[in-house]
């Protein structure tokens, strides 16, 4: 069965294949970053995804002149390997991809992800992370989409049990390097790292230093990093996460300017908050937080107002809808 790629941004995935081991250029991530978030909540199994040529070009940022690229792209995410696990015991590898078909008479690219990687991107029900596609397509690297999707991992959990050891953690050198920029070479089935990065000195500066970067401008969590060394050699990385405030405050206001477009319901929504915190008083730690949370709601138009706001708030629907129906007459 074949599906139409809409414009979707929610991505949902299997905190294994977060920290799984595979090397992609910046476009592969991204292609694959794209196909995953057009998976639904209830998809039992994988749909061949179809697309014109020219959406998926647009989505990559790259011009029709690279169409033969993204041809080789292709081909090459369905012999990519993905080290799932690789321990005495237990040795798991996969491919992103089975199929791909490239129609040109109608322009188009029929796709389906390989069937192995269903418990990894189907059912989720426990030891997932959502990420944003939105998010993902603005990183300019793919070792900071790699390590965006380690710090949300970290985080979300994070939220979910307020354990704050989550939010430091630390990696054998050899470990991260794997997960970052480590090659299967299926001929010596061993993960290669590559010889740019194999000194740590360079590691650092074509990796951490442009990750720490890009999601100091552009994540909700960045990350402080300190090299643990072991006589004279680094053999481990120590992280911590922190939540980018700035962006985060400038994200919300930028929600705020978006949705809130009508003075009337901006004033309306505003002083139903204001209430609502005024009558938690201390009991709201973070006063930020809290008015997210009750924006979100808003959004999702599930905010709670008082009686006589919300008397107010159905006589401004009222008079919307009566304004929507004389523009239709």
């Amino acid at each position: 069965m074949n599906q139409v790629i809409g414009n979707k941004d929610l991505i949902v995935k299997d905190n294994r294949l977060i920290v799984s081991k595979y090397h992609l250029t910046l476009a592969q991530i991204k292609f694959i970053s794209f196909m995953s978030s057009q998976i639904k909540k209830d998809d039992e199994d994988f749909y061949i995804y179809s697309f014109k040529i020219n959406d998926i070009l647009d989505v990559l940022g790259m011009q029709r002149v690279n169409y033969k690229r993204l041809r080789v792209s292709l081909r090459e995410l369905m012999t990519k390997y993905i080290v799932l696990e690789n321990t005495q015991y237990d040795i798991k590898e996969t491919t992103f991809l089975s199929f791909f078909h490239i129609d040109k008479k109608n322009d188009l690219i029929n796709i389906r992800f390989d069937k192995s990687l269903k418990p990894f991107l189907l059912q989720l029900n426990k030891k997932f992370t959502k990420l944003s596609l939105k998010k993902i397509l603005r990183f300019n690297s793919q070792y900071t989409i790699r390590m965006y999707e380690i710090l949300e991992s970290r985080a979300n959990i994070y939220e979910r049990y307020k354990n704050k050891h989550e939010l430091e953690f630390e990696y054998e050198i050899e470990e991260f390097k794997e997960i970052m920029v480590g090659d299967y070479n299926y001929k010596t089935e061993q993960i290669e790292i590559l010889k740019s990065y194999t000194l740590y000195n360079n590691f650092k500066r074509k990796v951490l230093d442009i990750c720490y970067k890009e999601l100091k401008e552009k994540g909700d969590y960045y990350f402080e990093y300190e090299p643990i060394k072991t006589g004279r050699k680094v053999t481990s990385i120590k992280f911590k996460i922190h939540t980018n405030r700035e962006k985060v405050k400038k994200d919300f206001k930028e929600k705020k300017r978006q949705f809130l477009l009508k003075g009337e319901e901006k004033q309306l929504v505003a002083e139903q908050i204001r209430r609502m915190i005024a009558r938690q008083g201390d009991k709201i730690r973070d006063k930020l937080k809290y008015e997210q949370k009750m924006m979100q709601l808003y959004f999702q138009g599930n905010l709670k107002y008082d009686k006589d706001l919300q008397e107010i708030k159905d006589e401004l629907d009222r008079r919307a809808l009566a304004d929507i129906l004389n523009r239709k007459q």
